[in-house]
């Protein structure tokens, strides 16, 4: 089972690390201080901030990994990738989907029908997530008076507009944060 979920969880091993002076690393690690004030983050949480292909991912259900790409972009859309990967963490979807891999390797012994069966259910289960730790984000934001607007424009500049088997489309994520935001007169 282990073997699976690494397989399908992010890691940093395809990252570089980088200097504890690279100017983009002294941006995010501003950004996480920053962040650190304004959200509760549970003792056990780290931060790593390495150049990663990826804006962010949670590793081990315990590592937030950001990265130096980051500082492309303005503070309230990188304070939502620190939130957004933050409720990974808080929602438990970590432990969540070691049990989605555990169900299917308890009801499938054949290695072989596991994998089909762990590839057939792991968009649906994968795509809630995305969803529910971009809800996480947005109330994060709310709740620090930045706007999630910003959030939804990370979106709006990517082209793809398909769902891949983790993420749903970029589209779909734009309209569903600027669903979730309050509009200005609830503020």
């Amino acid at each position: 089972m282990d073997k699976l979920v690494s397989q399908i969880e992010a890691s940093p091993a395809g990252c570089t690390a980088v200097a504890p002076r690279h100017p983009q690393r002294q941006v995010i690690e501003a950004d996480v201080a920053r962040f650190t004030k304004a959200v509760q983050v549970p003792e056990n949480v780290r931060f790593q901030v390495m150049d990663c292909e990826a804006d962010g991912f949670v590793y081990q259900g315990q590592t937030i990994v950001l990265s130096t790409r980051l500082a492309r972009m303005n503070p309230q859309q990188r304070f939502f990738i620190i939130a957004h990967e933050m409720g990974h963490l808080r929602l438990g979807h970590h432990g969540a989907m070691r049990s989605f891999v555990a169900r299917i390797v308890n009801d499938h012994p054949d290695e072989k029908l596991a994998r089909a069966q762990l590839v057939s259910g792991l968009s649906q289960i994968s795509h809630q997530h995305e969803f529910d730790a971009d809800a996480f984000a947005v109330r994060a934001m709310e709740s620090a008076a930045l706007q999630p607007e910003q959030a939804a424009w990370i979106f709006d500049s990517i082209p793809s507009d398909k769902d891949n088997a983790t993420h749903p489309s970029a589209p779909r994520r734009a309209q569903a944060i600027r669903s979730m935001a309050r509009q200005p007169q609830d503020r």
